[in-house]
Order: structure tokens, then sequence, then C-alpha cells
């Protein structure tokens, strides 16, 4: 199946997106590369839009509020207007946020153009005001920021590696180092594994679990099902030490388990070869294609029970939908009709850009 047969939105951000993220209630947040973040309803309305300094690299919800980073700034927004309540510069670029019941905590990190390297890192510890409380400056890039039971995870990249544990009010409580090679990625849910540089994918004790023969490049998990890709483009489903199947192809730029179709679980695989991105839905049992989508390069993910969204070069935010997407799916649809969807959805793109 095509999936652009089966989308349930399809929206144009105005400029290449660069995060999506979807609310439990189904609404759409996307951020963009020039700095412009939309918010559609989960009708696809659209709430508001506004305009921030840079590059969103991370969209975060607490409550009714949205914290962003933007550029070398962190910004919170008021979720139900757009107003943008404060915006603190850190130093470096600002590349994540996390909110604890306490405060908020971000990453930033400076990197030398000459030396092709990052020379400093912090993370930042911001109460509900926009007052800086603390500052953690380290030599190591923090490549990931997670919450935990409260606790903010944040693996470590080279010289020390590892990872720091900081309380829910921003104190460093436990901090993993001296591992011999650095963390590059982890899961996004628990329990928390990292996918480190040599290949390995290790728990928080530095257990191996998973071994590969590249860096580990993406990790997804949901509850006995770990998926991790490497810098070979290899994909494997990992479950109960055993990997259930593997597929190659193009760099992973994406992969995230998705909702249930035909009471099995979808796999969703992004992928990029340089000037083509192709997006893959699998049957997690058999690793069998379901549907595929080609065209431009895939940069963040996101999905809640029942949706899955995607943000792409082109700016483009699209999401799917469970039950049209079964529907879509069971359906045998001549050629002659996909071809008319295409070219009704690609009218319907070009009058969002107008």
């Amino acid at each position: 199946m095509d999936l652009a047969q089966s989308t349930w939105m399809v929206r144009d951000l105005g400029q290449s997106a660069s995060d999506v993220l979807l609310l439990e209630d189904n609404s759409v947040l996307a951020g963009g590369w020039d700095g412009a973040i939309k918010y559609w309803s989960a009708e696809g309305e659209t709430v508001w839009e506004i305009a921030t300094p840079n590059r969103i690299s991370c969209l975060t919800i607490d409550a009714d509020k949205l914290y962003a980073t933007s550029g070398l700034h962190l910004l919170k927004i008021d979720l139900e207007t757009g107003g943008i309540e404060w915006q603190i510069q850190l130093e470096g670029s600002a590349d994540a946020v996390v909110v604890t019941k306490k405060c908020v905590i971000a990453s930033s990190s400076v990197y030398d153009i000459e030396h092709n390297d990052f020379l400093e890192s912090a993370l930042w510890s911001i109460s509900f005001d926009g007052e800086v409380l603390e500052t953690h400056r380290m030599d190591e890039r923090p490549w990931t920021l997670q919450l935990s039971d409260q606790k903010v995870v944040a693996g470590l990249g080279r010289p020390k590696s590892g990872w720091i544990k900081l309380d829910q009010n921003g104190a460093i409580e436990e901090q993993r180092e001296g591992w011999g090679t650095p963390t590059i990625c982890s899961s996004n849910t628990k329990p928390i594994l990292f996918g480190r540089a040599d290949g390995s994918v290790v728990d928080m004790d530095e257990v191996v679990l998973h071994q590969m023969n590249d860096s580990i490049a993406v990790l997804s998990n949901q509850e006995d099902m770990l998926l991790a890709a490497d810098d070979s483009g290899r994909v494997d489903l990992f479950v109960s030490n055993k990997v259930e199947w593997s597929k190659t192809g193009d760099a992973v730029v994406g992969l995230r388990h998705g909702f249930a179709h035909d009471d099995e679980a979808t796999i969703w695989i992004a992928r990029w070869n340089g000037t083509k991105g192709t997006l893959c839905v699998l049957n997690s049992s058999s690793g069998d294609e379901i549907a595929r989508l080609e065209g431009d390069r895939i940069h963040a993910m996101s999905v809640n029970e029942k949706r899955i969204g995607i943000a792409t070069e082109g700016g483009q935010i699209m999401v799917w939908e469970q039950t049209l997407f079964e529907r879509r799916s069971n359906q045998e649809t001549p050629a002659e009709d996909v071809d008319e969807h295409r070219n009704s959805m690609l009218a319907k793109l070009r009058a969002l850009r107008k």
C-alpha cells in the first residue's frame, strides 16, 4: 500500500520541518528549521502559529505549557494562545529539554567548526518563572536527555562516556562514567537503554543486551520488543534475547513502534540515501512490508496510542490514524484511483503553500 492513500492529515509548515509532537488529545505541534512553530487541533484546524529565533530542535509539553529549544534559546510558550512567556539564551545551541515537577532541565552544547568537535556542554536547571537555578558544565556532550520517574538521565559522549542522573530539582544525584565507548542514543521508553559507538546496546549498568556491527544510530523499545538500527542501515528486532528479523537498506533516520494493525504492532522505519527518503511500515512479527512512502527526508517522528506523525525536509507534517489506516489497507484500490488520490494530495499541498 502507498502510505499517501491513508494519511489522516497533511499540513505544510511553510519551511523545512525539524520536529513534530503528537499530544495525548491527538493535537499536533511542529517546528521548523527557520524557527516557525505551528499548532493544529485534533481535527486538523490551525490553533496558532508563531516565529521564534532559530531552528527548533526539541518540543516538550508539560500541562498547558510548551517548552521549545530554538537555536541558542529556550522558550516557554502558552499552549492555548501561543504567547511566549519567557525566552532564555543558553551557552551554545539549546539541544533538548525535559520537565520535572520542580523545574525545567535543558541541555546545550558549543560546537567548534575549526576543530570539528564539541568543546563544551552544559545541563541547565531553570525555574518555571525562567530563573536559572543551576548549571552543570562539562566537556562531554549529553547526546540524550530523558525523563524517568521524575529523574532526568543524560547519556554522555567522550571523553568520560556513560550517563548522569539528575533529581527533580536538577541536582546531580548519580553519575556513571568511564565507559569504553561513547553513548550515542537512548531508548524512548523505560527501561532506559543506551546505544553506543561500538555497536552495543546496554542498560544503565552497562550490561550488553545486543551487539551490532556499526555504531547504534536509533533505538526504540516497547514492552519486550527492542528495535535497534546501526550506521550501516541494518535494523534488528530483538525479543527475549533473540533477533526475530533484520532489515538492511539506506541510512536509518527514524525508527518507532507504531499503532496496531490486524492485531499486530507496526514498525515504522524512515531511511535516507542522500537524495530520496523512504518510510516503510512493517509487521512486527514477520517483518513483512505493509505500506511505503517515498519522497523527502524525514527529520522527526512522533507516536501516541492511535496515531503517528512525521516532519519532512519539504515542510510537510503528515499524520496517520489507526482506524483510517486499517480501512485503507484492507481496500483493493485500483491504480487509477491511486493516481487520482495522489493528484488530489498534491493539489492540497500546493493550496497550503499559498
